[in-house]
């Protein structure tokens, strides 16, 4: 007895149908033949027309069209592709077209014009269905090889769509998705609108030659590598693989999802796929657009462009953490900068609190003067003519040590009399000027800075320089550098933090300030100082907040 393998073609035909299930997946399985069978010299050009009313869809060409011999070995369930047969490398391996239409409609008609002979077959969905044994399917013929003296060209009809209406503007974007990875002298139509692919605007191209065991598995080629200026989409991301000019898969081979990623694009074309004779197979039937990743010589070409991706990637990751740090540094200025604004608006309202505090008890016991002359407020006078104020004795004294006030001063022979005392009094003729002991530093002018530094992860998160007025904000302190890290430094969730750090820190330097100057008559009186400084800036910089 002799057992053979059989096939059932209706089944194996709604099978292979099966893999089409949108009306764009079946308009480019039909769009594809037209541009790639085509005569020498000829521009392919391909007219698609939507019609949900009707239920129809139609896709005309310019090829070089199909004979009856032709139109036979098409309907041949998985036949050898006449091209590929005669050595002409194509997309043609598993004969999906006879099949395509009926994953969404129930009628494929076929019209097709090659060297003045024209032929029309049709194929319903329904003699398929009928059918239930292994015999063939019948094709109803309407015309074969009838002398005509139209041009080459086919024409597919698909009739009796099943879908609640066509997707015009989901099978334009398809198509011209994959238009990108087609010659430039494809022209395509869909109803009116011509289909263009306008490649990405390119900032840089990289170029790799594959050696060693995978240059010797690949052969002769080059992989492409480019980096786009703009975001790009899904389906554009990705080194395109072909073989002798066909598109089989876009891959990032492993850096998918992986950031800059989604600037990376190219090609590669791989001719040794075409001759691959492995029991892996690289292709299968589906149409997927994947390569098998079983398959050693897959494996080599993800392996080689895997590698020149990453590469790519890794220096583009780099200058944009470069540039970044570059931008951030000027926006960190600027924050720091609005920060400081704030901070100095309140410094200089309380200077003035100080001031007049001091005026109104000048009689007695000045506790904002320091032992050893000068005043770390920096508010006290002495005759001049760059701060409004008022003379409290025509002749003045010595100093703190010298003779009370009230007492007659001899000045002594040859030697300049002393100056007038004055005291800060608002709206008054300029006759002082701001007082410096002889062991007092001359402040900074401007007030107080703010900067952000990178100071050390084991540093504390900021510090007050009392020597330039100055507060620094460490940037790798842990928790500013995890906020950093997980936020745009314009993010509010970020920059609210350098407000508190950098508040709470000028606060810490008034209750200072105001120790130094002997103004602390009691342990909680710096404790007060810092709750009352942090409740007036923090209203003054609610805005910063809001932003």
């Amino acid at each position: 007895m002799k057992l053979v393998v059989k096939s059932h073609v209706a089944r194996d035909l709604l099978q292979s149908a099966g893999l089409f299930k949108t009306d764009k997946r079946v308009v480019w399985e039909y769009v594809s033949n037209g541009l790639q069978y085509v005569g020498a010299g000829t521009n392919p050009i391909v007219k698609v027309s939507l019609d949900s009313r009707k239920k129809r869809i139609t896709i005309q060409d310019n090829g070089r069209g199909m004979d009856w011999k032709g139109l036979e070995n098409f309907f041949v369930m998985h036949g050898e592709n006449l091209d590929r047969k005669e050595g002409r490398p194509g997309r043609g391996w598993f004969g999906t077209g006879k099949s395509a239409a009926f994953g969404i409609a129930g009628v494929l008609r076929i019209t097709s014009i090659r060297n003045g002979k024209r032929s029309q077959v049709e194929l319903k969905r329904s003699s398929i269905e009928a059918m239930s044994s292994e015999d063939p399917i019948p094709v109803e013929v309407h015309e074969s090889e009838k002398p005509v003296s139209a041009p080459s060209g086919t024409l597919i009809e698909i009739e009796g769509v099943h879908l609640r209406s066509l997707d015009q503007a989901g099978i334009i974007h398809f198509i011209e998705r994959h238009l990108a990875r087609w010659p430039k002298n494809a022209t395509v139509f869909v109803n009116n609108h011509e289909c263009e692919f306008n490649e990405p605007p390119v900032a840089s191209e990289h170029r790799f030659t594959p050696d060693g065991p995978i240059g010797e598995k690949l052969g002769d080629v080059e992989l492409v590598i480019k980096v786009s200026k703009s975001f790009l989409e899904d389906d554009l991301r990705g080194v395109s693989v072909f073989s002798n000019g066909v598109w089989h898969e876009t891959t990032l081979a492993g850096s998918e999802g992986r950031e800059m990623s989604q600037y990376i694009f190219g090609e590669i074309d791989v001719p040794a796929l075409d001759d691959d004779k492995s029991l892996v197979a690289p292709f299968d039937v589906s149409r997927s657009m994947q390569l098998n990743p079983e398959n050693d010589l897959v494996r080599a070409i993800h392996a080689f462009v895997g590698s020149k991706v990453e590469e790519v990637r890794r220096a583009l990751l780099e200058a944009d953490k470069k540039r970044k740090a570059e931008e951030d540094t000027k926006k960190l200025a600027e924050q720091a900068s609005e920060i400081a604004r704030i901070i100095n608006e309140d410094f200089e309202a309380f200077r003035q609190r100080v001031a007049k505090i001091r005026a109104k008890t000048r009689g007695g016991p000045n506790m904002s003067q320091d032992e050893q002359g000068g005043d770390d407020m920096g508010d006290d006078l002495i005759f001049g003519s760059d701060v409004p104020g008022r003379e409290t004795s025509p002749t003045g004294s010595p100093g703190r040590n010298g003779p009370p006030r009230e007492i007659e001063v001899i000045p002594t022979p040859g030697m300049p009399p002393f100056n007038p005392t004055v005291e800060p009094e608002d709206n008054a003729e300029a006759k002082g000027r701001a007082a410096s002991g002889t062991n007092a530093r001359r402040r900074p002018s401007g007030g107080f800075r703010v900067e952000f530094k990178d100071m050390g992860e084991v540093s504390e998160r900021a510090c007050y320089i009392e020597a330039e007025q100055a507060i620094h904000i460490n940037l790798e302190h842990p928790q500013i550098a995890a906020a950093k890290g997980n936020f745009s430094v314009e993010d509010p969730s970020f920059k609210r933090l350098p407000y508190e750090v950098a508040f709470s820190e000028y606060a810490i330097a008034i209750a200072q300030l105001k120790i130094k100057s002997g103004d602390c008559f009691d342990l909680t009186d710096p404790i007060v100082e810092i709750r009352e400084t942090l409740n007036r800036i923090t209203r003054k910089a609610a805005s910063l907040y809001a932003q």
